[in-house]
């Protein structure tokens, strides 16, 4: 009796996480499917042009056909451009931030510059879209590349702050106090000691920071004109009239490009936090 009891109170102890697995695979399910139904219908041949829900046959050509159009390729270069001088900005401003919610010296600053920080992230991005339009318009600042990126770049200095103050957090100031003790400068400390242990978290940031800005939507909805038009504002507008599945292929893309960039970056910021020992080793 005594192991049926056990065998029954293991099995009844399992129940939790199983069901944890089952719903965690539904919301998987319900987040991917989408994405898989629109790279698949990227290799439909569609109905003069548009893309059907009737499958009517394999065909590569809408790949091509996205790579040949003139506006498409103007919103890809955009895109690329906004998210260069996002990615910019944000590992500045970022960097220099996750450092100071760490190491300055006053603690009611440090918790000023983190609630600062997690404000970036938790704002929705329709608020702040909406805000800067209404502040350009009234100050007569005309919308450009410039104020697309002043738009997007809030969120993405958030992110790499927080990166960069999860590293800094890690390192040894005893390394940092050796230093001092052998004559080494604040600068020098910060150039020759500092800078190439938060290095790989840097880079994970500016990926971080490049892919959330190439994929920017919402901020971008609202800051965007016919001369400053991004590739999701293209692929939003385009699913209004009708698309052909050449925009399921530049979404399909995207979608790539996207998991290839976050990859890059798990791997760089998981390389950063890994011991000198194992490193080595």
């Amino acid at each position: 009796m005594s192991t049926e009891g056990a065998r029954i109170g293991d099995w009844r102890s399992r129940i939790p996480d199983a069901a944890l697995f089952v719903w965690y695979a539904v919301a998987v399910f319900f987040l991917f499917a989408p994405i898989v139904a629109a790279i698949i219908y990227s290799f439909n041949m569609g109905v003069v042009n548009k893309q059907t829900a009737t499958w009517t046959g394999w065909t590569l050509h809408w790949y091509p056909a996205a790579w040949y159009d003139l506006s498409l390729r103007r919103s890809v270069e955009q895109s690329f451009v906004v998210a260069f001088w996002t990615a910019l900005v944000s590992v500045g401003v970022g960097a220099a931030l996750g450092y100071a919610m760490v190491r300055h010296p006053a603690a009611a600053v440090r918790r000023l510059l983190a609630g600062l920080t997690y404000v970036l992230l938790i704002v929705p991005e329709s608020v702040i879209g909406v805000s800067l339009l209404l502040f350009y318009a009234v100050t007569r600042i005309p919308l450009s590349t410039a104020t697309l990126v002043a738009g997007i770049t809030p969120l993405t200095i958030a992110v790499v702050a927080l990166i960069m103050r999860a590293r800094v957090l890690t390192l040894d100031r005893r390394i940092e106090e050796a230093a001092a003790d052998l004559g080494s400068s604040r600068l020098t400390t910060i150039r020759l000691i500092i800078l190439p242990q938060v290095a790989p978290a840097l880079l994970a940031g500016a990926v971080m920071a490049y892919t959330f800005a190439f994929d920017n939507l919402v901020v971008s909805a609202f800051l965007t004109t016919p001369q400053v038009n991004t590739l999701p504002v293209y692929l939003y507008g385009s699913l209004q009239y009708g698309p052909s599945p050449a925009v399921y292929a530049a979404a399909s893309a995207v979608f790539v490009f996207t998991l290839v960039m976050l990859g890059i970056a798990g791997l760089i910021y998981r390389s950063s936090r890994r011991p000198p020992a194992a490193a080595d080793a």
